[in-house]
């Protein structure tokens, strides 16, 4: 019934991007290097051409340097309180097609397809909360609907990054020549999905998992409690790849941030590529104690 309905409403695919299509590439070659996680490079695959199944539009929010820098100045990101536009037939389709594509993959999870609706979720409560940092009420809403909450955030997630990745866009340049020594993100306030060591001075940066901004964060303190007491952060890595992938820790807090090497910013569909590619530092990480927050 679920494939009739997307049959059904779904605009016919168009050409993937060629970011898309770069990200498409990469996984193929992810999973001739690591058999094992061919399953889960498949599904991401199908998830990106999920997401691009129609063309993402572009956003605009009007927001001039001086109303950016006081937000800012205040520790408050640039979303946060903002009204962004929001066409709910689009992102009702895009979380239906996504949802769809994990339901065959996970096929004893509570089917996610019709979750959204006015008699359950209405997707700008979703939106205005993710923006206003109110995780906690959308985890209650989603387990009040017996949904299994981290699958469900999985599609919320993948569901908005396409369009806050494009007010990401229009906003990056109110961020330059301002300092942000937080460790959530300047745009959106969601935490950052991993960080790279980026350039020959290795400079860090943190890079949003909900629209992929970059900001430049002190090397030694935790993104998530601000410790920056050097006994207790330490990193966790795989024999021979400390130099390209680690997992930087926090004993304070008992939480982690996977970092990665790179010459220049990844795009944003190489920040998902990246997260698969390092899935062994998430497990290496669970089992010493330490997680991500949601």
């Amino acid at each position: 019934m679920a494939v009739a309905f997307l049959q059904k409403w779904f605009t016919p695919v168009q050409p993937l991007p060629a970011e898309a299509e770069e990200a498409i590439t990469e996984l193929t070659k992810l999973s001739e290097q690591h058999p094992h996680r061919a399953d889960l490079a498949s599904q991401l695959k199908e998830i990106i051409a999920a997401i691009h199944a129609e063309p993402i539009q572009q956003y605009a929010l009007c927001m001039d340097s001086e109303q950016a820098r006081a937000k800012l100045a205040d520790g408050v990101p640039l979303l946060r309180g903002e009204k962004i536009d929001l066409d709910e037939e689009i992102f009702v389709r895009r979380w239906q097609r996504i949802a769809e594509v994990l339901q065959r993959h996970q096929p004893e999870a509570i089917p996610l397809e019709e979750a959204l609706g006015p008699s359950k979720i209405e997707p700008r409560r979703f939106v205005d909360a993710v923006l206003a940092g109110q995780t906690e009420a959308i985890y209650e809403q989603m387990g009040s609907l017996g949904l299994d909450v981290s699958l469900a955030n999985t599609v919320l997630w993948l569901s908005l990054m396409p369009q806050l990745c494009r007010h990401r866009a229009g906003l990056a340049s109110l961020l330059q020549g301002v300092s942000w020594q937080h460790g959530f993100c300047p745009i959106c306030g969601s935490w950052p999905k991993l960080g790279e060591y980026r350039g020959l001075e290795q400079t860090r940066f943190l890079r949003c998992g909900l629209c992929a901004a970059e900001w430049e964060f002190p090397r030694l303190c935790c993104p998530f409690c601000g410790c920056k007491d050097h006994r207790k952060l330490g990193y966790l890595h795989v024999e021979g790849e400390q130099g390209k992938y680690r997992a930087t820790t926090c004993d304070e807090c008992h939480q982690y941030v996977k970092m990665v090497s790179s010459l220049i910013a990844l795009k944003p569909l190489q920040i998902l590529v990246t997260d698969l590619a390092t899935m062994h530092l998430d497990l290496i990480a669970a089992d010493r104690g330490y997680f991500q927050p949601l």
